[in-house]
């Protein structure tokens, strides 16, 4: 789909859906390689609690769950923090992937509709190593 198609049929939304981000890294940000850093960030389950989340620095290709902090109830949105070291010089795609408590996890390419909804595709956060 693309913003312009014409004769989208319309699906009523009947649910809310997961989704996290990286909160204390910007994108194109300049870390120090070999210093281990924090990644912070929240999530939300949806309609369902955080179950964990997931967090990749290699463009999604591996992945390790992240520590979660207190839950709120099942519409909080929920902190979750990893640690992270760069070990080589380069550039690093982070990653994070919220799965609820119905084992609902974020799409990696993102189904468009004209009104924006239910917009969960996994984010991307672009770092670089000095």
């Amino acid at each position: 789909m693309v913003p312009d198609a014409k004769g989208v049929k319309m699906i009523p939304i009947n649910r809310m859906v997961p989704r996290s981000f990286i909160t204390n890294l910007r994108d194109n940000a300049t870390v120090r390689r070999g210093v281990p850093i924090e990644v912070r960030g929240i999530a939300f389950g949806g309609d369902t609690g955080v179950k964990r989340v997931a967090f990749s620095s290699d463009g999604g290709s591996t992945w390790e769950n992240a520590a979660l902090e207190k839950e709120y109830g099942r519409y909080s949105f929920r902190r979750w923090q990893t640690n992270f070291a760069p070990k080589q010089p380069g550039t690093y795609k982070l990653m994070a992937n919220a799965t609820n408590s119905n084992n609902l996890s974020q799409p990696a390419a993102s189904t468009w509709n004209p009104g924006g909804y239910m917009r969960n595709v996994i984010e991307r956060v672009t770092i670089h190593t000095a």
